[in-house]
């Protein structure tokens, strides 16, 4: 309870012009975008009151704010500060709100891709606010999840979870869940590091959907190209799924979601996970998204075929081949359950001209799998044209994942996948 507050309940019988005012401070609201956080509100709370009377929205003025993505999704060029900024003031007491349409926290993308700073202006007031100014912060969904940490398999790992609650603020049980793996590039990061890289934990609950997100912080280091032939490399893959299957299970036990509504997604690396996972557990799960899928499986990347489909035939051997999984003791080699394996549908997302994880490897794996019985799998090809149209594309076709999470056209996989929960 803040000062404010408890002047109130102490001096209940006091009219509301004897209230304190707020403390001195500057906060911004944010959300989890494309991009890094995205801000949509602030809240500047000055030591006397009297300069914020009479300010209306079209005395701010806001420079360095724009999309959440380099490209601007209507036109997709270069992202420049809008042109329509929707401020909105409100007053209490020394207290001044401003909305405005949500912009990258860390201003504009410039040149090479550096930051121009975000301002905010009212000359009437003498007020300058910047993202250096900010004291503290509010962001949407993650101050609502449930942070800890769980030990399995011979591992410590950091994890947050998000919690649907029904019309009365409770939150629900017995509900789907979806577990987002993270990509190479969020390897022994700060757990909040890896929840902002990307909104595979966010981008159901900002869409209201009453489905369990999952995150685990992993410590691996980056899965590399051809990770395959590395077994300690696939060992600590595997032991991370074992690791976060447990986890599951005790939420299942809790009755907290349901076993028969388990889902899997990732990115790049995590897109490869997201492969030895279904490997793994894929009796477990009711569907799938690789997206921009690495190559944990056999190498793909950054080598060559000695003949013409011999990716194709390393991939349909490996599935039929060996996982890791945990006796209790340590990691063993088990075999894949194959049936299982091929009956749970995945759905593969790919920008066509990724230049860091090429598309080979999401044909490949959809490839062997139909090969080997596999009926239910589909594959989604993203051109450089449609990547733009959410914000990324040329330089960043890497991307991908921003267009998967942002995608919810009839046939995407974000639609499939809301169809099933």
């Amino acid at each position: 309870m803040n000062k404010s507050l408890l002047s109130i309940v102490t001096l209940s019988f006091l009219t509301l012009s004897c209230q304190s005012d707020y403390e001195p401070g500057i906060r911004s609201y944010q959300s989890v975008g494309d991009w890094g956080y995205m801000i949509d509100s602030i809240d500047i709370t000055v030591p006397d009151k009297s300069v914020l009377k009479g300010l209306e929205a079209q005395d701010f003025e806001l420079t360095g704010n724009t999309y959440g993505t380099p490209y601007d999704p209507s036109t997709g060029e270069f992202a420049q500060d809008y042109t329509d900024d929707d401020i909105q003031v409100s007053i209490d007491r020394n207290r001044l709100r401003v909305k405005f349409r949500p912009f990258r926290a860390e201003g504009r993308l410039g040149q090479n891709f550096r930051s121009v700073p975000w301002e905010l202006k009212c000359e009437k007031a003498g007020l300058t606010v910047t993202a250096k100014d900010i004291t503290e912060s509010s962001t949407a969904i993650i101050d609502d999840c449930i942070k800890g940490s769980f030990t399995y398999a011979g591992l410590t790992r950091e994890y947050m979870l998000w919690l649907p609650k029904d019309e009365n603020g409770q939150i629900m049980k017995n509900v789907p869940l979806l577990v987002w793996q993270i990509g190479g590039g969020e390897y022994n990061k700060p757990l909040v590091e890896t929840i902002v890289a990307n909104r595979g934990l966010t981008a159901l609950p900002e869409k209201g959907v009453k489905c369990a997100t999952l995150e685990f912080a992993l410590a691996n280091e980056n899965y590399s190209y051809s990770a395959s032939l590395y077994p300690d490399k696939i060992k600590l893959i595997d032991r991370n799924n074992a690791l976060q299957m447990a986890f599951i299970d005790s939420l299942i036990a809790q009755g907290i979601v349901d076993g028969d509504r388990l889902f899997c997604a990732g990115a790049s690396s995590g897109g490869g996970c997201t492969m030895r996972f279904m490997m793994q557990f894929a009796d477990r799960f009711k569907a799938a998204i690789p997206c921009c899928a690495m190559d944990p499986i056999v190498p793909i990347h950054r080598v060559q075929e000695r003949y013409d489909g011999q990716f194709l035939d390393d991939v349909v051997k490996a599935f039929q081949g060996d996982v890791y999984r945990w006796d209790g003791t340590e990691m063993v080699p088990s075999k894949i359950d194959l049936e299982a394996f091929l009956s749970t549908p995945l759905y593969f997302v790919h920008a066509e001209d990724d230049q860091t994880c090429k598309v080979i490897s999401s044909y490949v794996y959809f490839n062997a799998r139909k090969k080997l019985g596999a009926k239910d799998d589909r594959l989604k090809v993203y051109s450089d044209s449609y990547m733009k149209k959410f914000g990324v594309g040329g330089m960043l076709n890497h991307f991908s994942w921003v267009t998967l999470l942002d995608d919810y056209s009839e046939g995407s996989a974000m639609d499939w996948l809301l169809r099933q929960l």
